[in-house]
């Protein structure tokens, strides 16, 4: 078979896929770039720095872990973020089920300290094609337990989180997740809160990252969350968020077998 020349377009399954993220990540960034509160107020600023290690257990078992550090630079705190046990089983190529804990402290300077505990269980799915993109959704479901560290008071919200993400090298198929290259990020985040009956916050993300080998990732993204008062009220963008992320796979190729996703 004659290589296909740049001229045919856009016929085949694999190149669909890619036009299907590329529109992702239009989307995304459309989103990202609403501009400022319906209050007339400017977004909150929010930096976070996060790690996460990636190791096999046993067979389609593998485990993960996240080790953060917030800081949000006009709300005026610091927020440690120790997300462990984390778990994801590979039931086939294209389907993972997903568990474990996330919890969180933050430190306040004008208000209460807050202890955060967040189980979580859900399923991520990609599909498959030879482009050699990552297009994929992961939804689960989180139960957050809240703990006013003055008052002793705890709070208790159920929610569901549908992440619609992809990403894409910036490369040859043929060097596609090699060392030393180069991919975009793209996702769109709606959180349904079972308490409210609505969607609170959005989430809108778009970054790049680069593969320093197999078991190294950094990754560079933008957020723009977008939150409501009430049911009634519009989704306005009130925070921005810069986040630098390393991935570390403990063993050869389990980074590429999982592509993990963040917690927020």
């Amino acid at each position: 078979m004659e290589p296909r020349t740049r001229a045919e377009g856009f016929r085949t399954q694999e190149d669909k896929l890619v036009l299907c993220g590329l529109v992702l990540l239009l989307f995304a960034g459309l989103v990202v770039t609403k501009p400022l509160r319906a209050d007339g107020g400017d977004p909150d600023n929010e930096v976070r720095l996060t790690l996460s290690p990636n190791h096999p257990i046993r067979g389609d078992l593998s485990g993960f872990g996240n080790l953060g550090y917030y800081y949000n630079l006009d709300k005026k705190y610091s927020k440690y973020y120790l997300g462990w046990p984390g778990l994801i089983y590979a039931v086939m190529p294209w389907l993972q089920l997903w568990g474990g804990l996330d919890n969180f402290y933050t430190d306040n300077q004008d208000t209460a300290d807050v202890l955060e505990l967040r189980p979580f269980a859900g399923v991520k799915v990609f599909v498959p094609n030879r482009a050699k993109i990552n297009l994929y959704n992961l939804t689960r479901y989180e139960y957050r337990m809240s703990e006013n560290v003055d008052s002793g008071d705890w709070t208790y919200v159920n929610r569901i989180r549908s992440r619609f993400g992809v990403e894409i090298p910036f490369t040859s198929r043929e060097e596609a997740w090699k060392e030393k290259t180069f991919y975009g990020i793209a996702n769109v985040e709606p959180y349904y809160r079972c308490d409210k009956d609505m969607i609170d916050p959005l989430c809108a993300r778009g970054g790049v990252a680069y593969v320093l080998n197999d078991r190294i990732r950094i990754e560079l993204i933008y957020q723009a969350k977008l939150t409501r008062k009430d049911k009634n009220s519009p989704l306005e963008h009130t925070e921005n968020i810069f986040s630098l992320n390393t991935r570390i796979g403990m063993s050869q190729g389990i980074l590429q077998r999982i592509r993990e996703g963040e917690s927020d």
